[in-house]
């Protein structure tokens, strides 16, 4: 089975809820590039305003969702890159720019149009007929030049706002979710109380604490599966106390058994 190593579609919907759009993350790298709405786009901690053409670049396993604001059409472009691509198009320069989990992820409309990424995205759409036909010559060209220019731009902007409370709390949850973590335990360490803790965590990140870290565990076991473990050690490794915790929160998740992606994982 051959891997996808970037994907490419465009999203319209008249009336969106927010119970549509949850916290999640991916093992490849995601470019979103705004439309139209009455949006804010959430990475991590950070909170971003979007206008049209507004490009949200979003790193590896970080936790991401769109909020919207109130009633409004909306519309995204959403591009996913593998990181094996940058190898197999000899383009591993231009992954720089997804590298650096301490810099911004918005890139202005202005220097989207700017920069020639607009125009690059509509040729990309134009020569894949709206999406629908990657993986051609002209199509992977197009996305080598989209990723050259993100490169090229030195400046992401920051966030328009940062919960620092919850930022201290992810950014612990992210360096130490492979051993356990309990609920006592960020609390006594933040000095906040249990029940502020898990209500303004559930407002800024939609999960709870629980299910952020099992979040956080269960990408990473995906990605340690495709490196060729097995499903107990990438259970073990990922921080799930066993396997059969492991399981219950992957069919939760995936709605699939694990063995299932472990067998895809082996025939590629």
């Amino acid at each position: 089975m051959n891997e996808i190593l970037y994907d490419a579609g465009e999203t319209e919907m008249i009336n969106p809820s927010n119970e549509q759009f949850q916290l999640h993350n991916h093992d490849e790298y995601e470019l979103y590039m705004f439309l139209e709405g009455n949006s804010t786009y959430v990475v991590e901690e950070k909170s971003y305003s979007l206008l049209p053409d507004d490009m949200i670049v979003i790193r590896k396993q970080e936790m991401h969702r769109v909020f919207h604001n109130g009633p409004a059409k909306y519309r995204r472009i959403v591009l996913s890159v593998s990181p094996s691509f940058f190898g197999k198009y000899g383009c591993a320069e231009y992954e720089n720019a997804f590298c650096s989990n301490n810099s911004g992820n918005k890139i202005s409309s202005k220097l989207v149009r700017s920069s020639g990424l607009y125009d690059a995205v509509m040729r990309l759409k134009k020569y894949s007929d709206n999406f629908s036909v990657l993986h051609t010559a002209i199509a992977d060209s197009i996305m080598i030049e989209i990723l050259y220019l993100i490169n090229k731009i030195s400046l992401f902007e920051t966030a328009d706002r940062i919960n620092l409370p919850i930022k201290n709390v992810i950014n612990y949850i992210n360096n130490n979710f492979t051993g356990e973590i309990k609920l006592d335990m960020l609390c006594s360490r933040f000095y906040i109380s249990k029940y502020h803790l898990c209500r303004i965590f559930k407002e800024a990140t939609g999960l709870t604490v629980q299910g952020y870290i099992r979040q956080k565990r269960l990408t990473l076991a995906n990605e340690l599966l495709r490196e060729g473990k097995s499903l107990t050690d990438a259970a073990m490794l990922a921080g799930f106390g066993d396997y059969s915790s492991f399981y219950r929160a992957y069919v939760k998740r995936c709605g699939k058994n694990p063995r299932s992606y472990a067998s895809v994982t082996e025939n590629r």
